[in-house]
Parts: C-alpha cells; structure tokens; sequence
C-alpha cells in the first residue's frame, strides 16, 4: 500500500540532496559562510528526516499496524 508516507520521504531525500548538490555550491563560489553552514545544515537534516521517516514507517508497519 502506498501511502503519503512514500512520498514525503522521497520530497525529503530529493530536497536534501538538491539542497547539497546545487545551494551549497553556489554559497561557496560566493564566498558566503554563513549561507553555505545553512544549507548544510538543512540539506543534512532532509536526507536525515527521510531516513528516520523510513525507518519509523517500517516499525510502525511491522509491529503497529498488522
């Protein structure tokens, strides 16, 4: 069964790595630090979010659910 739970996950992974690959690079060729710590910071917490989200919708269907 798909649920929203899918595709939050992907919108969080995607966004982090988008986040990461493309904000961060720009902030660095600008010489701006304080914009590129910001970006790292939540391009990290994304790809984190998404895991911790996949991981919690596993248990919650295993156990929980059936």
């Amino acid at each position: 069964m798909i649920t929203f739970n899918y595709y939050t996950i992907m919108l969080l992974l995607l966004s982090g790595i988008l986040v990461l690959c493309f904000d961060v690079k720009i902030y660095v060729k600008e010489n701006m630090s304080k914009e590129k710590k910001g970006a790292l910071f939540v391009g990290w917490l994304n790809i984190t979010l998404s895991g911790l989200s996949l991981i919690g919708y596993f248990i919650y269907d295993k156990w929980f659910w059936k």
